[in-house]
């Protein structure tokens, strides 16, 4: 069944004051990020997106959150357009986004407290996701005592408790180390795996992409467009050895393939990558 559905989404910026930008022949005080984006996504399907820096897919994402407005085109979710944040929709962030002044246990309670849960069901609820997560006994920390990857996975447990019908996820573990990285890859895949809610997920790497993924999206440089989409026919539950295997070596040259010639080009427009005015 369908969950998500992006039809012709384009989106653009204002310049800084004073800025333009000469496009074929055109100067304009407004950069284009999105042009013409087509994608469906399926209820329960892990979904990775891949481009270049700056090639608008964390915006794209921005979209189907209803976190901003698409310049023209439409996402819908079950049908239904997006024009404000959805409550069925769950974000993860690059940053982890906890509050510093309340424990894991309350920061997780309160994606639940702000939904009306009774205290006592969002209490048991927020133990058994951090729990599920590896984190019991920390209930009562603080995000200044936990490392990264801890506060990773609170901001997911957070984002799940609430049992979202889709997860959209925006480079969630960019900033950690692989060790860790490769270890929340496989809790996330555990925990998906049980829940199947649909994912969305943003990434650089390309075989954190072909790892998690159905589906891999490959995006155009600037302003975006879907170049290609990669089935990945790998078998699940999947563990990291898999990434050794002859079949994800084929895979991870096909989607490098397909996004090598935008990198190159988004790199020679990198020099406008500082003049978004939002």
């Amino acid at each position: 069944m369908e969950r998500i559905a992006v039809s012709a989404v384009r989106k653009s910026f204002n310049l800084k004051p004073g800025q333009t930008v000469t496009v074929d022949g055109v100067t304009s005080s407004r950069i284009a990020v999105l042009d013409g984006v087509d994608l469906t996504i399926d209820s329960g399907e892990f979904i990775t997106l891949v481009g270049p820096s700056g090639s608008g897919k964390s915006v794209l994402l921005d979209v189907i959150a209803g976190l901003t407005e698409a310049t023209s085109g439409v996402a819908r979710i079950d049908g239904v357009e997006v024009v404000k944040p959805h409550a069925r929709t769950a974000y993860v962030f690059q940053q982890y986004a906890l509050f510093p002044w309340r424990t894991a246990l309350q920061n997780v309670e309160y994606a639940l407290e702000v939904r009306g849960v009774p205290a006592t069901e969002r209490r048991e609820r927020a133990k058994d996701f951090l729990h599920l997560f590896g984190l019991k006994g920390f209930e009562d920390r603080f995000p200044s005592q936990l490392s990264g990857g801890m506060q990773q996975r609170v901001a997911i447990a957070r984002a799940l408790s609430t049992d979202p019908q889709v997860l959209l996820m925006d480079e969630p573990f960019a900033a950690l180390d692989a060790q860790t990285r490769d270890i929340l890859q496989s809790e996330l895949l555990r925990i998906w795996e049980q829940i199947k809610t649909t994912v969305v997920f943003v990434t650089h790497s390309i075989d954190e992409a072909i790892y998690l993924a159905d589906r891999v999206v490959v995006m155009t440089a600037r302003p975006a467009s879907v170049k290609e989409i990669v089935k990945i026919d790998l078998p699940r539950p999947r563990d990291l050895e898999i990434r050794n295997s002859e079949a994800f070596n084929a895979y991870r040259g096909r989607v490098w393939e397909s996004l090598r010639d935008e990198v190159g080009k988004a790199q020679r427009d990198w020099t406008l990558a500082s003049t978004y005015a939002n």
